[in-house]
């Protein structure tokens, strides 16, 4: 855990210096690398890690992983993992029901008010794609999944980038 923090990127400099086009990327409340929408500053981390540990590094950037409360707020993070990732990339965001399936919760507390599932999801099973046993264990919030792009329960323990987010 200790080396995958340590190797994660903070600043977009680190991260090939790619020019963000369209996106608000600087804002006098963001630090560089980061995204500003309303109130919050939002950082796309590019290594894959396991849900927890996504979450775990989020905290350490004194934030959690991305809670999303609007279609348009959707689309801006999206927008964001496009330019950073060239293209439309399964990213961790927030939200779980490992304490109750079917009762999501953003890990920075916010309310739970906005889905924008995937078809036929949540499932909480991996429709039998083999014996690693995920079936009912689909616990962890994932975003751009599918071919239309929406959230997803996925099993925590798979390695995805992801998305932080910190208040301005």
């Amino acid at each position: 855990m200790e080396n995958l923090i340590r190797n994660l990127p903070i600043e977009s400099e680190e991260m090939g210096g790619k020019e963000m086009q369209g996106l608000q990327t600087r804002s006098s409340s963001c630090p560089p690398g980061w995204h500003s929408y309303r109130t919050r500053c939002y950082h796309y981390v590019p290594i894959m890690a396991k849900w927890p540990e996504a979450e775990h590094y989020c905290l350490l950037l004194g934030g959690n992983l991305a809670s999303v409360h609007s279609l348009s707020q959707y689309n801006f993070l999206q927008s964001v993992i496009q330019s950073s990732a060239n293209g439309a990339q399964r990213t961790w965001i927030g939200a779980n029901d490992a304490i109750k399936e079917g009762l999501w919760l953003w890990s920075d507390g916010s309310r739970f008010s906005y889905q924008n599932w995937g078809q036929g999801q949540p499932d909480n099973s991996n429709h039998g794609a083999g014996n690693d046993n995920t079936n009912g264990h689909e616990h962890c919030m994932e975003m751009n999944y599918g071919d239309d792009f929406r959230q997803n329960d996925a099993p925590c323990w798979m390695q995805l980038p992801f998305m932080c987010s910190r208040k301005l």
